[in-house]
Protein backbone atom coordinates (compact mmCIF):
# COMPACT_ATOMS: atom_id res chain seq x y z
CA UNK A 1 0.00 0.00 0.00
CA UNK A 2 1.77 3.11 -0.67
CA UNK A 3 0.31 6.58 0.34
CA UNK A 4 1.06 9.00 -2.58
CA UNK A 5 0.36 12.86 -1.70
CA UNK A 6 -1.89 15.15 -3.91
CA UNK A 7 -0.61 14.05 -7.37
CA UNK A 8 2.74 12.68 -7.29
CA UNK A 9 3.01 8.88 -8.65
CA UNK A 10 5.51 6.40 -7.18
CA UNK A 11 6.32 4.12 -10.02
CA UNK A 12 9.71 2.09 -10.89
CA UNK A 13 11.00 3.70 -13.63
CA UNK A 14 10.98 7.24 -12.49
CA UNK A 15 10.73 10.11 -15.60
CA UNK A 16 13.78 12.16 -14.51
CA UNK A 17 17.15 11.20 -13.59
CA UNK A 18 17.80 9.85 -10.36
CA UNK A 19 21.64 8.85 -8.82
CA UNK A 20 20.70 5.72 -6.82
CA UNK A 21 17.90 3.35 -5.85
CA UNK A 22 18.62 0.34 -4.17
CA UNK A 23 16.02 -2.27 -2.49
CA UNK A 24 14.49 -2.04 0.54
CA UNK A 25 15.23 -3.71 3.85
CA UNK A 26 12.09 -5.92 3.21
CA UNK A 27 14.75 -8.62 1.36
CA UNK A 28 16.46 -9.47 4.91
CA UNK A 29 13.90 -9.91 7.08
CA UNK A 30 11.64 -13.30 8.12
CA UNK A 31 8.75 -14.18 5.48
CA UNK A 32 6.26 -12.60 8.16
CA UNK A 33 7.77 -9.69 8.25
CA UNK A 34 8.55 -9.40 4.88
CA UNK A 35 4.75 -9.78 4.00
CA UNK A 36 3.67 -7.24 6.06
CA UNK A 37 6.31 -4.91 4.92
CA UNK A 38 5.17 -5.59 1.40
CA UNK A 39 1.45 -5.36 2.49
CA UNK A 40 1.74 -2.29 4.57
CA UNK A 41 4.58 -0.38 3.02
CA UNK A 42 3.87 3.71 3.18
CA UNK A 43 5.58 6.32 1.76
CA UNK A 44 4.79 9.53 2.51
CA UNK A 45 5.61 12.17 -0.13
CA UNK A 46 7.03 15.77 0.96
CA UNK A 47 4.96 17.98 -2.23
CA UNK A 48 7.69 18.17 -4.76
CA UNK A 49 8.26 20.64 -6.83
CA UNK A 50 11.14 22.02 -9.00
CA UNK A 51 13.73 20.73 -6.27
CA UNK A 52 16.39 17.86 -5.75
CA UNK A 53 13.81 14.98 -4.95
CA UNK A 54 15.98 12.76 -1.94
CA UNK A 55 14.99 9.49 -0.18
CA UNK A 56 16.38 9.07 2.89
CA UNK A 57 16.42 5.42 5.21
CA UNK A 58 13.73 5.91 8.07
CA UNK A 59 15.32 7.32 11.33
CA UNK A 60 16.76 4.67 13.42
CA UNK A 61 13.79 3.51 15.84
CA UNK A 62 13.67 4.77 19.43
CA UNK A 63 12.60 2.04 22.36
CA UNK A 64 9.49 2.70 22.89
CA UNK A 65 8.02 2.43 18.75
CA UNK A 66 9.04 -1.07 18.78
CA UNK A 67 9.90 -2.84 15.37
CA UNK A 68 6.51 -4.82 14.62
CA UNK A 69 5.62 -1.75 11.92
CA UNK A 70 7.51 -0.73 9.46
CA UNK A 71 8.95 2.64 8.96
CA UNK A 72 8.33 5.26 6.53
CA UNK A 73 11.05 5.94 3.89
CA UNK A 74 11.67 9.58 4.15
CA UNK A 75 11.03 11.05 0.81
CA UNK A 76 11.59 15.15 0.56
CA UNK A 77 12.30 17.98 -1.43
CA UNK A 78 14.54 20.54 -1.15
CA UNK A 79 18.32 22.05 -2.09
CA UNK A 80 21.20 19.05 -1.66
CA UNK A 81 23.88 21.77 0.04
CA UNK A 82 26.81 18.83 0.76
CA UNK A 83 27.25 14.59 0.88
CA UNK A 84 29.74 13.51 2.06
CA UNK A 85 30.93 9.75 3.81
CA UNK A 86 29.79 11.06 7.29
CA UNK A 87 26.76 13.64 6.57
CA UNK A 88 24.34 14.93 4.09
CA UNK A 89 23.52 18.74 4.42
CA UNK A 90 20.15 19.67 2.77
CA UNK A 91 18.35 22.97 2.45
CA UNK A 92 14.26 21.42 2.53
CA UNK A 93 11.60 23.47 0.53
CA UNK A 94 10.15 26.31 2.42
CA UNK A 95 13.18 26.80 5.35
CA UNK A 96 16.38 28.78 5.46
CA UNK A 97 18.23 26.72 7.74
CA UNK A 98 20.26 23.45 6.93
CA UNK A 99 19.01 20.21 7.75
CA UNK A 100 21.68 17.96 8.55
CA UNK A 101 21.48 13.49 8.85
CA UNK A 102 23.83 10.94 8.29
CA UNK A 103 24.88 10.07 4.85
CA UNK A 104 24.12 6.55 5.66
CA UNK A 105 20.43 7.23 5.58
CA UNK A 106 20.51 8.73 1.62
CA UNK A 107 19.22 6.20 -0.47
CA UNK A 108 18.97 8.21 -3.70
CA UNK A 109 19.09 11.56 -5.28
CA UNK A 110 17.29 12.82 -7.86
CA UNK A 111 18.39 16.83 -8.75
CA UNK A 112 16.29 19.06 -10.06
CA UNK A 113 19.39 20.41 -11.88
CA UNK A 114 21.39 18.19 -14.27
CA UNK A 115 23.38 18.46 -17.48
CA UNK A 116 22.32 16.84 -20.95
CA UNK A 117 25.83 14.92 -20.63
CA UNK A 118 25.15 13.08 -17.46
CA UNK A 119 21.93 12.33 -18.49
CA UNK A 120 22.59 11.03 -21.32
CA UNK A 121 25.70 9.15 -19.54
CA UNK A 122 22.75 7.49 -17.52
CA UNK A 123 20.75 7.05 -19.99
CA UNK A 124 23.06 4.94 -21.58
CA UNK A 125 23.93 3.31 -18.63
CA UNK A 126 20.35 1.96 -18.22
CA UNK A 127 19.94 1.05 -21.55
CA UNK A 128 22.87 -1.56 -21.37
CA UNK A 129 25.05 1.09 -23.92
CA UNK A 130 28.09 0.36 -21.16
CA UNK A 131 30.93 1.50 -23.38
CA UNK A 132 29.13 4.73 -24.57
CA UNK A 133 28.32 5.59 -20.87
CA UNK A 134 31.90 5.27 -20.38
CA UNK A 135 33.22 7.65 -23.01
CA UNK A 136 31.23 10.69 -21.53
CA UNK A 137 32.40 10.53 -18.14
CA UNK A 138 35.61 12.88 -19.10
CA UNK A 139 32.98 15.44 -20.35
CA UNK A 140 30.31 15.15 -17.56
CA UNK A 141 33.23 16.20 -15.30
CA UNK A 142 34.45 19.06 -16.94
CA UNK A 143 31.11 20.52 -16.23
CA UNK A 144 32.12 20.10 -12.30
CA UNK A 145 29.40 19.47 -11.02
CA UNK A 146 29.20 18.53 -6.93
CA UNK A 147 31.33 16.34 -5.67
CA UNK A 148 28.95 13.54 -4.86
CA UNK A 149 27.57 13.19 -8.25
CA UNK A 150 30.97 13.61 -9.90
CA UNK A 151 31.63 10.43 -7.07
CA UNK A 152 28.72 8.36 -8.04
CA UNK A 153 29.17 8.97 -12.04
CA UNK A 154 32.76 8.14 -11.61
CA UNK A 155 31.94 4.80 -9.51
CA UNK A 156 28.95 4.03 -12.11
CA UNK A 157 31.68 4.19 -15.05
CA UNK A 158 33.59 1.80 -12.83
CA UNK A 159 30.75 -0.38 -13.53
CA UNK A 160 30.36 0.53 -17.15
CA UNK A 161 34.63 -0.12 -17.09
CA UNK A 162 34.20 -3.87 -15.76
CA UNK A 163 30.82 -4.38 -17.72
CA UNK A 164 32.37 -3.74 -21.18
CA UNK A 165 35.51 -5.53 -20.43
CA UNK A 166 38.18 -3.11 -19.37
CA UNK A 167 38.80 -3.88 -15.32
CA UNK A 168 42.26 -1.90 -15.29
CA UNK A 169 40.22 1.21 -16.06
CA UNK A 170 37.64 0.13 -13.54
CA UNK A 171 39.90 -0.53 -10.44
CA UNK A 172 42.08 2.90 -11.69
CA UNK A 173 38.27 4.71 -11.34
CA UNK A 174 37.97 2.63 -8.15
CA UNK A 175 41.44 3.99 -6.66
CA UNK A 176 41.23 7.35 -7.69
CA UNK A 177 37.76 7.61 -5.50
CA UNK A 178 39.16 5.58 -2.43
CA UNK A 179 41.68 8.33 -1.62
CA UNK A 180 38.94 9.82 0.13
CA UNK A 181 36.34 8.27 2.33
CA UNK A 182 32.48 8.08 0.25
CA UNK A 183 29.19 7.80 1.08
CA UNK A 184 27.11 4.54 1.35
CA UNK A 185 25.26 6.13 -1.90
CA UNK A 186 28.64 5.87 -3.94
CA UNK A 187 30.18 2.54 -1.94
CA UNK A 188 27.02 0.27 -2.84
CA UNK A 189 28.27 0.61 -6.94
CA UNK A 190 31.67 -0.88 -6.32
CA UNK A 191 32.20 -3.16 -9.23
CA UNK A 192 31.83 -6.25 -7.20
CA UNK A 193 31.18 -9.57 -8.27
CA UNK A 194 28.71 -10.99 -5.88
CA UNK A 195 27.65 -14.02 -8.00
CA UNK A 196 29.28 -16.63 -8.36
CA UNK A 197 30.01 -16.58 -12.18
CA UNK A 198 33.12 -16.75 -13.65
CA UNK A 199 34.76 -13.51 -14.78
CA UNK A 200 36.83 -13.23 -18.14
CA UNK A 201 40.48 -13.75 -18.48
CA UNK A 202 41.45 -10.09 -18.41
CA UNK A 203 39.51 -9.81 -16.05
CA UNK A 204 41.45 -11.84 -13.56
CA UNK A 205 44.27 -10.40 -14.55
CA UNK A 206 43.71 -7.15 -14.15
CA UNK A 207 42.99 -8.31 -10.37
CA UNK A 208 46.20 -10.39 -9.86
CA UNK A 209 47.91 -7.05 -10.80
CA UNK A 210 46.24 -5.15 -8.28
CA UNK A 211 45.77 -7.54 -5.48
CA UNK A 212 48.10 -5.59 -3.41
CA UNK A 213 47.17 -2.44 -4.12
CA UNK A 214 47.22 0.67 -1.49
CA UNK A 215 43.23 0.85 -1.92
CA UNK A 216 41.33 -1.36 0.44
CA UNK A 217 38.51 -0.67 -2.14
CA UNK A 218 40.60 -1.84 -5.41
CA UNK A 219 41.91 -5.00 -2.95
CA UNK A 220 38.04 -5.91 -2.63
CA UNK A 221 36.82 -5.53 -5.80
CA UNK A 222 39.78 -7.54 -7.02
CA UNK A 223 39.39 -10.44 -4.54
CA UNK A 224 35.61 -10.26 -6.22
CA UNK A 225 36.77 -11.22 -9.29
CA UNK A 226 39.54 -13.58 -8.31
CA UNK A 227 36.87 -15.94 -6.45
CA UNK A 228 35.12 -17.45 -9.77
CA UNK A 229 39.44 -18.35 -10.93
CA UNK A 230 41.53 -20.64 -10.59
CA UNK A 231 42.93 -18.00 -8.00
CA UNK A 232 40.14 -18.28 -5.63
CA UNK A 233 42.28 -18.86 -2.35
CA UNK A 234 44.19 -15.54 -2.96
CA UNK A 235 41.13 -13.72 -3.35
CA UNK A 236 39.67 -15.57 0.18
CA UNK A 237 42.86 -14.15 1.23
CA UNK A 238 42.74 -10.74 0.28
CA UNK A 239 38.83 -10.80 1.95
CA UNK A 240 40.13 -12.28 5.67
CA UNK A 241 42.91 -9.82 5.50
CA UNK A 242 40.31 -6.57 4.64
CA UNK A 243 37.99 -8.15 7.59
CA UNK A 244 41.03 -8.63 10.29
CA UNK A 245 42.84 -5.47 9.27
CA UNK A 246 41.92 -2.65 12.05
CA UNK A 247 43.07 -0.20 9.24
CA UNK A 248 40.33 -1.41 7.19
CA UNK A 249 37.12 1.14 7.34
CA UNK A 250 34.10 -0.32 8.85
CA UNK A 251 32.17 0.01 5.30
CA UNK A 252 34.92 -2.40 3.49
CA UNK A 253 35.28 -4.80 6.18
CA UNK A 254 31.28 -5.22 6.62
CA UNK A 255 31.05 -5.95 2.35
CA UNK A 256 34.46 -8.58 2.67
CA UNK A 257 32.92 -10.62 5.32
CA UNK A 258 29.31 -10.70 3.45
CA UNK A 259 31.35 -11.57 0.33
CA UNK A 260 33.19 -14.29 2.06
CA UNK A 261 30.32 -15.92 1.86
CA UNK A 262 30.59 -16.89 -1.71
CA UNK A 263 32.79 -19.61 -1.05
CA UNK A 264 30.77 -21.40 1.81
CA UNK A 265 29.18 -24.93 0.33
CA UNK A 266 25.80 -25.28 -0.45
CA UNK A 267 24.49 -27.31 2.25
CA UNK A 268 25.33 -24.93 5.05
CA UNK A 269 23.38 -22.05 3.59
CA UNK A 270 20.53 -22.82 5.08
CA UNK A 271 21.63 -23.08 8.39
CA UNK A 272 23.07 -19.66 8.11
CA UNK A 273 20.34 -18.28 5.87
CA UNK A 274 19.08 -16.48 9.01
CA UNK A 275 22.66 -15.26 10.66
CA UNK A 276 23.11 -13.79 6.91
CA UNK A 277 19.65 -11.98 7.03
CA UNK A 278 20.69 -10.13 9.90
CA UNK A 279 23.93 -9.06 8.98
CA UNK A 280 22.51 -7.92 5.67
CA UNK A 281 19.92 -5.71 7.60
CA UNK A 282 22.62 -4.42 9.77
CA UNK A 283 23.96 -2.18 7.45
CA UNK A 284 22.75 0.88 5.55
CA UNK A 285 19.91 0.40 3.17
CA UNK A 286 21.76 2.03 0.74
CA UNK A 287 24.38 -0.58 0.02
CA UNK A 288 22.47 -3.49 0.83
CA UNK A 289 21.88 -4.43 -2.82
CA UNK A 290 24.80 -6.94 -3.84
CA UNK A 291 25.05 -8.59 -0.32
CA UNK A 292 20.98 -9.24 -1.19
CA UNK A 293 22.52 -10.48 -4.50
CA UNK A 294 24.98 -12.62 -2.81
CA UNK A 295 22.52 -14.32 -0.42
CA UNK A 296 19.85 -15.15 -3.75
CA UNK A 297 22.94 -16.68 -5.88
CA UNK A 298 24.11 -18.79 -2.60
CA UNK A 299 20.04 -19.38 -1.91
CA UNK A 300 19.33 -21.04 -5.59
CA UNK A 301 22.54 -22.91 -5.96
CA UNK A 302 21.70 -24.53 -2.41
CA UNK A 303 18.31 -25.33 -3.72
CA UNK A 304 16.27 -23.01 -1.87
CA UNK A 305 14.75 -21.66 -4.50
CA UNK A 306 11.14 -20.16 -2.93
CA UNK A 307 13.33 -18.22 -0.89
CA UNK A 308 15.56 -16.91 -3.21
CA UNK A 309 12.51 -16.21 -5.41
CA UNK A 310 11.02 -13.56 -2.33
CA UNK A 311 14.13 -12.08 -2.50
CA UNK A 312 14.49 -11.32 -5.59
CA UNK A 313 10.56 -9.98 -5.72
CA UNK A 314 11.84 -7.49 -3.03
CA UNK A 315 14.29 -6.52 -5.47
CA UNK A 316 12.10 -5.37 -7.76
CA UNK A 317 9.88 -3.57 -5.34
CA UNK A 318 12.43 -0.97 -6.19
CA UNK A 319 13.49 0.85 -10.04
CA UNK A 320 17.27 -0.49 -9.22
CA UNK A 321 20.30 0.21 -11.83
CA UNK A 322 21.20 -3.08 -13.29
CA UNK A 323 18.46 -4.97 -12.51
CA UNK A 324 18.37 -6.82 -15.76
CA UNK A 325 21.47 -8.20 -14.85
CA UNK A 326 19.87 -10.59 -12.03
CA UNK A 327 19.41 -14.23 -12.80
CA UNK A 328 15.75 -14.92 -12.90
CA UNK A 329 14.56 -17.34 -10.14
CA UNK A 330 12.01 -20.26 -10.96
CA UNK A 331 10.03 -22.13 -8.43
CA UNK A 332 10.88 -25.16 -11.01
CA UNK A 333 14.68 -24.59 -10.59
Amino acid sequence: MISIKKNVKFRQEFSGVFLFVIPQHLCCRSQAIFLLCVAFLLITFDELGAADRIWLEPAPRTVAEGDWFPRNIEVLSGRVVALDAEQFRVVRDGQVAETVTSAARVLWIEPDQVSDLEREMINRFKQGDYAESLSGLPDALKNRPPVWRQQWLTMLSANSAWKVGRPTIALELVGQLDRRPLPAMVLAWLPIAWENRAQPAAVVQSAKQRVQDSSAAVRLVAASWLLSSADRNQGLQIINELVEDPGTSKAISQLAKILSWRVIPPPQVGSLRTTWEKQIDALPLAVQTGPTRLLMDKLRASGRAEEAKRLQLSLELTPVYGLKQVVPVRANQ
